[in-house]
């Protein structure tokens, strides 16, 4: 019987302590032994360089921006070329539109410095012996940074945008886009008045105001708008076309040319066009609702959606509403299911993956019908971020916290760049401490997948045979860092098991991040769905979609919220919801355990009360604190006695999932978290001969750390906010039980944690035959080493009343 709770480790933060590890790396030869290879590469640098000091954009401009391609063996930190090269004290240097890559800002005197050093760099390896006597190479910085670069070349017009001018035209023809441009700039809002360097300050100001003049002296009827918001990075722009009857292919053409050979212009952005998801209902028969227990509290969800139908059955569950979009102008039919699924998911839905207790809920119906759009947002989706901050705001001082959005864009998540809009979900996020829930976003009739097989050599073989790859990623904003984003399963009713649903759009995120986070039931695609909900005139209608999933999840997180008394940290509900989750059992092979988190990220989750309460085999803990620069937390406990052999190897398993809060820029391009944190489990290892003791990993799937930069992003989550590792110790492992939790932040180069970092890290140890009492053999071990550990339901409240 499952009784006793989670633990949380309430002195977390007596174990943060000063971490003074040398930071690694050195300079490294790329070319060594290669040297006709070296001389050849470096004479292309030198014209590349050349080439563009003679470029009449520097002429005209006195600056340029230009992209500084490394290869994959340099995008590790240490080897970027910012010492000699473009040291950063003088060149101003941020993340480029696609990993292993620089964009810096360039006088013709730093063109010169740049070429110097390149010149600079010595032609012939230079061989040394180390201390073991192996010979190996040692290079100057010079030839270890030239070594480091593919290439330099001008910023382009293909980094600017995506997409022809026949593709804008048609675009800005759809009134919900506002018909305008968003141009986002190089300069963050407040870059220009804090820079410390004189010249470098003239010159940005100077590009701002001959951008501006020369945009305003355009002969194209347009309307131009400096957009001033908290949550933009940089200096932003909407151009609106104004010419009467429309504006012309050509208008297009010269504004498009115009912003293409702007050296100020970073990015031109096609507005997206914002949707409530195209899912299929079916109304079925008259349907009858419970009503709240009277005097009983229960959970919040905030609805962000189009709006929920005036029913009484629903009313009764709502705790309020915004008044923005007048009744007439709204389309009920989205938000509605929706608010069906918070209310009645249980009870309409005898399913064991819709067990989460209901929920009430706070209608944000800011959505209008897609008709009226334009008429409450006319500049499109700009307008619409800034209303939707001043509803939170209000639904925020009601008492909520969780809000599922199940509204997204038809715009692709990019490979490598953090949507602008995403981040704009996020700064909300931090701003009133809250959590997003969003939908990965369906696939059309066209784009749709076969059904998913019941064996791994179909499944694969269908997946191989999908004529859409590419066409079928998460849409913007999912690509959320604060945000939980879910993908969809057919129910377990429709085959016996849950699996993806055909709809649900998969991963990963930008530069190679881990989305969706989580999978949940969201009907199938078929004739009958599979899963129930309530239409606007009162009847139980059937549905299918993404949208249909995320609120699922949202009751999950707003329970967990709910059943904790005090305030707990966002990344510990996010980490609970996370770690109790389940990847399909279908997904589970081995052929399919690597694809399976495109689609369904860590799994289905449990309900709150079965993630709060354990068994005697297994003990978790939580850990929250903060972690500043240079720091760390170092947490030495015992493995569980029951779990340790006579020859004193650890048996049983583990699980730990680490959620923490990294400060963001968005304008360093594809480096946009600035910070890395990792989580290890370290087991003591006893030299024979000296009796010295060191650590070393316990988790076989912890070497993600090792091998090229590249691979630890792509696999191991380098850069990513949640991660999640665990292991099984069938034979035991290593030869003692002295064990050590070790969280461990990385920074990118030139950024200094300037605030703690927020993290959690939840710990899961337990026995696989479910035998041996782990909880009280942990918990005893460590209440009697000084550790405070207490039941999370109630733990936080005293601390916040003492």
């Amino acid at each position: 019987m499952s009784n006793n709770p989670v633990q949380i480790v309430l002195n977390t933060q007596n174990y943060v302590v000063a971490n003074n590890k040398p930071p690694g790396g050195g300079n490294k030869d790329f070319y060594a032994g290669l040297d006709e290879d070296f001389k050849t590469h470096k004479q292309n640098l030198i014209e590349e360089i050349q080439y563009l000091r003679s470029s009449k954009m520097l002429k005209d401009n006195e600056v340029i921006y230009a992209t500084v391609e490394l290869q994959s063996a340099a995008w590790a930190k240490s080897h970027k070329p910012t010492d000699k090269l473009f040291p950063l004290k003088k060149v101003r240097s941020i993340g480029g539109n696609e990993l292993g890559c620089l964009i810096v800002e360039l006088s013709e005197e730093d063109l010169q410095t740049a070429e110097l050093a390149v010149i600079a760099a010595e032609e012939k390896t230079n061989w040394v012996k180390d201390k073991k006597g192996k010979t190996v190479a040692k290079p100057s910085a010079q030839r270890s940074e030239v070594g480091a670069i593919t290439t330099i070349r001008a910023y382009s017009t293909q980094e600017r945008r995506n997409f022809t001018t026949e593709q804008a035209w048609n675009w800005l023809s759809d009134a919900r886009t506002g018909g305008a441009y968003y141009i986002e700039t190089f300069y963050s809002a407040d870059f220009v008045s804090q820079t410390v360097n004189d010249k470098q300050k003239s010159q940005s100001l100077k590009l701002l105001r001959k951008f501006k003049a020369s945009l305003n002296a355009l002969d194209i009827p347009i309307s131009v708008t400096e957009v001033n918001k908290d949550w933009l990075s940089n200096t932003f722009f909407v151009i609106k076309m104004n010419r009467p009857n429309g504006a012309t292919l050509e208008d297009h053409e010269s504004l498009l040319a115009f912003l293409d050979n702007s050296q100020i212009v970073r990015s031109i952005f096609l507005p997206p066009i914002l949707q409530a998801s195209n899912e299929s209902t079916v109304n079925e028969s008259v349907c009858t609702l419970n009503l709240p227990q009277a005097g009983k509290n229960y959970p919040v969800v905030g609805i962000i959606d189009s709006g929920v139908a005036d029913i009484a059955a629903l009313n009764s569950w709502s705790i309020g509403s915004s008044d923005f979009v007048f009744p007439n102008m709204k389309k009920t039919d989205h938000g509605t299911f929706i608010a069906g699924l918070v209310s009645a998911g249980k009870k309409l839905n005898p399913l064991p993956e819709l067990e989460e207790s209901e929920c009430k809920f706070y209608d944000l119906g800011i959505y209008p019908d897609e008709k009226k759009f334009s008429y409450y947002y006319p500049n499109g989706f700009i307008d619409f971020l800034e209303q939707l901050e001043i509803e939170i705001a209000e639904a925020v001082s009601q008492g909520v916290r969780i809000f599922n959005m199940s509204l997204s864009v038809e715009t692709l998540v990019e490979d490598t760049r953090y949507s602008l809009f995403a981040n704009t979900i996020d700064q909300i996020c931090d701003k009133y401490d809250v959590i997003f829930v969003l939908p990965a976003g369906n696939l059309d009739q066209n784009t749709v997948r076969k059904p998913w097989p019941s064996t791994d050599k179909d499944a694969l073989q269908m997946l191989a045979e999908y004529r859409h790859s590419g066409k079928d990623r998460i849409f913007q904003p999912a690509d959320s860092l604060r945000s939980i984003t879910v993908g969809a399963l057919d129910p377990s009713s429709m085959t016996g098991h849950v699996k993806p649903a055909q709809y649900t759009r998969k991963g990963p995120g930008p530069s190679y991040g881990a989305k969706p986070d989580i999978a949940h039931v969201g009907g199938g695609l078929a004739k009958s769905h599979g899963l129930y909900s309530i239409s606007p005139d009162g009847n139980l209608c059937q549905g299918c979609g993404t949208s249909y999933a995320a609120p699922l999840v949202a009751k999950t997180l707003a329970a967990l919220d709910f059943a904790i008394e005090g305030k707990v940290p966002r990344e510990a509900l996010s980490g609970l919801l996370l770690h109790n989750s389940e990847v399909p059992q279908i997904l589970q092979t081995k052929n399919l355990k690597r694809v399976a988190k495109d689609y369904v990220g860590v799994g289905l989750p449990q309900n709150a009360s079965s993630s709060l309460l354990l068994n005697n085999h297994e003990i978790t803990m939580v850990f929250n604190g903060e972690i500043g620069h240079r720091q760390q937390m170092v947490f030495d406990f015992a493995w569980p006695s029951c779990l340790v052999t006579p020859e004193g190897k650890c048996q049983g398993s583990v699980k730990i999932t680490t959620v923490y809060r990294p400060p963001i820029e968005r304008e360093n391009g594809a480096e946009f978290v600035l910070v890395n944190i990792n989580t290890w489990l370290r087991q003591a290892k006893i030299d024979k001969n000296t009796g010295k003791i060191s650590y070393r990993g316990m988790i076989r799937n912890e070497k993600a750390d090792s091998g090229l930069e590249k691979e630890r992003i792509a696999q191991g989550a380098k850069w990513w906010p949640i991660k999640q590792s665990s292991d099984v110790f069938i034979e035991g492992v290593g030869q003692s039980s002295q064990c050590r939790l070790v969280v461990e932040p990385l920074t990118r180069a030139d950024y200094v944690i300037k605030e703690p970092i927020p993290f959690s890290v939840i710990v899961t140890i337990s026995d696989p035959n479910q035998v041996e009492d782990v909880f009280n053999a942990v918990r005893s071990q460590l209440q009697s080493e000084g550790v405070q550990l207490s039941d999370i339901r109630t733990a936080l409240r005293p601390r916040l009343q003492s």
